[in-house]
């Protein structure tokens, strides 16, 4: 975390220029890389810094009070290799065979077919929002499984999936990521025309699977990741409006300092008291899971929809104080110039995430209904 902190002021730096060119520079990466963000989630045993659960959400949070794209872009390099860890042994070591520092990326939508075939599974489909695809050297992507042209099922009737691994040179990248904001994330689509993904490669999404409890969990946790930046990036936005009334800032045509504001004193405060509120759940959730992670226990049914349950209200929050933040900043917020904007971009794109949509509270709430809690 010191070393995180110490690049904290070239994240802040570069974060306007990231922003619009829609990309983090190279130089950038370059940093990142030496203060070992993009090894937080690599295995202890291929030399990663394998940091739990709650360290890597701090380490998150910080790096969005200076610019929401670059942690998203490591917290998606750390989800990555979360479900790389998922795989067979053996391809785990061969993707790790040059070191901890693994860019990687990909998709858990299940937008792709994987047919089997002679060797394998030939893989055809196209994935969008996949953050940090230009630099990735691997690929994850999910996908629908089918045998002689038909779908194949599981126990429960619906369609098997699974993760398959793919190098770079498989991939074909579409510059699709034009957007509101977290516009340095890079996130283009990715297509796949039809490359044979052999068995070693692929992570079973299959239900009765050992394997497959411990894919559901990481991708349960990634909700976390995603919410960590959110709140991130609401201190940031708070911690501007205390600058602006700390530094004399008077609305126009007020007789009346926003430091001196009794109104801009109570939302401020309210503000506040909703972040305090969003991070403690944030990190609840989190403590548990490193629980259970210690235990060597997965996360049953139940405990993955908590988990997607409180990232939405956590991620609605966060964005729902960013949103006062700016409210409060004024008119002066508006401006291109002003690190309050991009803020606003990128805390109201992250709300269209999948993780932050409602329909996690109806499955929370199904599940708490359910006899079987790990069904």
């Amino acid at each position: 975390m010191d070393t995180v902190t110490e690049v904290l002021p070239l994240v802040d730096g570069f974060a306007a220029e990231a922003d619009a060119k829609g990309v983090l520079p190279a130089s950038l990466v370059d940093a990142l890389l030496a203060a070992g963000c993009f090894r937080l989630a690599a295995p202890a045993r291929h030399g990663g810094s394998a940091v739990p659960l709650p360290e890597l959400l701090g380490v998150l949070e910080a790096l969005a009070t200076a610019d929401g794209s670059t942690a998203w872009v490591v917290g998606q390099a750390a989800l990555s290799q979360l479900i790389i860890d998922c795989a067979p042994e053996a391809t785990v070591a061969e993707l790790y065979a040059a070191g901890p520092d693994l860019l990687a990326a990909g998709a858990v939508a299940p937008k792709g077919r994987a047919t089997a075939v002679t060797g394998g599974r030939r893989v055809k489909g196209r994935w969008p929002f996949v953050t940090g695809c230009e630099r990735a050297q691997w690929f994850y992507v999910n996908c629908v499984l089918v045998r002689d042209r038909s779908v194949e099922l599981g126990p429960d009737g619906g369609p098997l999936t699974r993760i398959v691994l793919l190098p770079r040179h498989e991939i074909e990248i579409a510059d699709t990521w034009q957007v509101l904001g977290l516009r340095a994330t890079g996130s283009h689509d990715v297509a796949v025309a039809g490359a044979v993904c052999q068995e070693p490669r692929m992570i079973t999404m299959d239900p009765t699977d050992p394997a497959t409890a411990r894919a559901r969990t990481r991708i349960a946790e990634s909700s976390l990741l995603i919410a960590a930046v959110v709140v991130g990036i609401a201190a940031a936005a708070l911690g501007y409006d205390r600058e602006l009334a700390t530094g004399g800032k008077r609305p126009a045509l007020s007789r009346t300092s926003l430091a001196s504001s009794t109104v801009f004193h109570d939302q401020l405060g309210e503000a506040h008291t909703e972040l305090l509120a969003a991070r403690a759940l944030l990190y609840r959730q989190a403590e548990a899971s490193a629980a259970r992670e210690r235990a060597g226990l997965p996360a049953t049914a139940r405990d993955r929809a908590e988990l997607r349950a409180c990232a939405t209200k956590i991620i609605a929050t966060a964005s729902g104080v960013v949103g006062t933040a700016h409210r409060l900043a004024g008119g002066s917020s508006v401006y291109d110039s002003s690190p309050m904007q991009r803020r606003v971009r990128d805390a109201h794109t992250a709300t269209q995430h999948f993780v932050a949509a409602r329909d996690s509270y109806s499955a929370f709430g199904a599940a708490l209904l359910t006899a079987d809690p790990g069904a």
